[in-house]
């Protein structure tokens, strides 16, 4: 059988377009072998290829391996990341040694140390936490049953020991953790501890008696140190006061004698004009408008209103005569002259 030319020719575009499309397919299974053929590792994971299942490279583990790696295209990765990680544990009830019932929730801190481990025993980080968890619930039930609520909860340095509590406890899950799970427990804390919800109004009772025998004993303890202070003050103001009467006196006397000075020295220069003035203060201490004195016209008290002051006390004060003047005349009290 023989074949025409036309159709040899037809079939050449036939062919071109097979080897071209043939062509096409080895070019994207070559770019995506070369693509399955590279890995890259960052700081903050652990890239692990495995070979139908079986663990070969772990690029991660050093700091200087991040970057690009290459594998054969049928070759598996897992990125697990190597960071910290944290998760709130479950609250669980514990008995103390002093058979006192908490509530206890704490946090706990964890990072992945074994990749190959991991993978094999939890495989995710939320099957880890869940078994580490399991191990921390056992840890802490031991750890706060041999001891009592003191050690939690303290102002006493040499009772309080929750820090020592927390290290027995991470200590406890720590290595098994990273034998049989490949992670390292970085942290274990203690997020809240509390007594049982159906026992805490009886405790809230006996916490607040407590508080009322302390506030009582306190506010009598700064009633008698207030009763301490105002006798003590009193004291101070007595002896401040008698101190200061005696300071007064002493002043009032002082001023007194001064004055009573002034007054006889005074009366020195002008004794009449001083007798005249007592008078004076004697008629406006007895005749006011309440009194009523009945006195002779001869009376001396009364005398002044009959005969009136007389010259010389109406006459300008003259300055004291030297030792060896002679004394100054006066006029007779009813005006008239001394001579013969």
């Amino acid at each position: 059988m023989t074949t025409s030319p036309s159709s040899a020719l037809g079939n050449r575009p036939m062919r071109r377009t097979t080897v071209l499309a043939v062509a096409v397919l080895i070019a994207l299974a070559g770019l995506l072998a070369a693509a399955r053929s590279v890995v890259v590792a960052d700081e903050a994971s652990y890239v692990l290829v495995t070979s139908f299942g079986r663990p070969v490279a772990l690029y991660g583990d050093d700091p200087g391996e991040s970057g690009p790696h290459v594998k054969w295209p049928w070759q598996g990765t897992w990125v697990i990341d190597r960071r910290l990680r944290s998760f709130d544990a479950t609250p669980r009830e514990v008995i103390t040694a002093d058979k006192k019932n908490l509530e206890v929730a704490g946090f706990v801190a964890w990072k992945v140390a074994d990749p190959v481990a991991f993978l094999r025993a939890a495989g995710s980080a939320e099957a880890a936490e869940a078994r580490l968890e399991e191990r921390i619930a056992s840890a802490l039930s031991d750890a706060l049953g041999r001891r009592e609520l003191a050690s939690l909860a303290s102002t006493d340095d040499s009772v309080w020991a929750l820090d020592e509590v927390t290290e027995e406890i991470r200590g406890a899950v720590a290595q098994p953790a990273r034998e049989e799970l490949g992670i390292e427990v970085v942290v274990v804390r203690l997020r809240r501890f509390n007594h049982p919800l159906e026992v805490r109004p009886a405790v809230f009772d006996v916490i607040r008696s407590e508080r009322r025998q302390v506030a009582a004993q306190l506010r009598a303890d700064g009633e008698a140190q207030a009763r301490a202070i105002r006798s003590k003050a009193d004291r101070e103001r007595e002896a401040i006061l008698a101190e200061a009467d005696a300071e007064a006196e002493r002043i009032r006397a002082s001023g007194e004698a001064e004055a009573t000075r002034l007054l006889n020295e005074a009366h020195a220069v002008d004794p009449s004009f001083a007798e005249f003035l007592r008078t004076l203060e004697t008629y406006r201490a007895l005749l006011d408008g309440r009194a009523t004195v009945v006195l002779s016209s001869d009376s001396p008290l009364l005398r002044l209103l009959h005969e009136g002051p007389s010259t010389e006390l109406l006459a300008p004060a003259s300055p004291p005569a030297s030792a060896s003047a002679e004394p100054p005349e006066r006029p007779s009290p009813t005006g008239s002259g001394g001579g013969d």
